[in-house]
């Protein structure tokens, strides 16, 4: 054999080796190479290291003196009451706009009942009017007091009205809206549970 072309078949053997070593290797890394990570306590954290928490409902407000009305009236239960006062809200509104309002006066103060009435008479000849809840009351306890035997729990009311008036002239009915916003007052004696709440006092309120 020549010794150009045994030189050249050395060469080759050279080169063909280093491709191997080259060619024949893995580049890069494959997911089952990576190094286990060691679970840990820290796992269970939330994000940027922080112990994961659920949010906490938030806290109700608690008026002053419901405690101490729940322990004098076994009965009372704010959510029961809240829903109890809408309705009754509701029903002496609507006799009010009717000028019905004899069927209620045992719910009534007697000097509810007379401003009522007052009310009532100075509507002259239309003493009904036909009135709507647009939508139900929002309704909220704002105050409760305590003094000797009597209880006082003043709600919050606020509503919108649709008054419906004829045309005196036979024309189309008149429709108007109203928003109110009102205190009012429901009290009871306490010295028997089964003593009625009955509105003490109306009074104007913000919106």
């Amino acid at each position: 054999m020549p010794w150009d072309l045994l030189i050249l078949a050395l060469i080759a053997v050279v080169v063909l080796f280093q491709l191997y070593n080259v060619l024949g290797r893995r580049v890069g890394f494959k997911a089952e190479d990576k190094p286990a990570v060691p679970k840990t306590d820290d796992n269970n954290e939330g994000p940027f290291n922080r112990p994961s928490q659920e949010p906490k409902p938030p806290e109700r407000f608690k008026l002053p003196n419901l405690d101490a009305l729940k322990a004098r009236d076994s009965h009372f239960n704010e959510i029961n009451f809240v829903e109890k006062a809408r309705e009754a809200y509701e029903q002496i509104v609507l006799a009010f706009n009717r000028g019905e309002i004899e069927g209620l006066k045992d719910r009534l103060s007697d000097s509810v009942y007379g401003v009522f009435a007052k009310s009532i008479e100075a509507r002259g000849e239309q003493k009904s009017m036909a009135v709507t809840f647009v939508e139900a009351p929002k309704t909220d306890l704002d105050q409760i007091d305590l003094k000797d035997d009597k209880a006082s729990v003043r709600v919050r009311f606020l509503s919108e009205l649709l008054y419906e008036m004829p045309d005196p002239e036979g024309g189309e009915v008149k429709k108007a809206h109203r928003r109110t916003a009102e205190f009012w007052t429901f009290q009871k004696n306490l010295k028997s549970p089964n003593n009625p709440w009955i509105l003490s006092r109306v009074e104007a309120a913000k919106a």
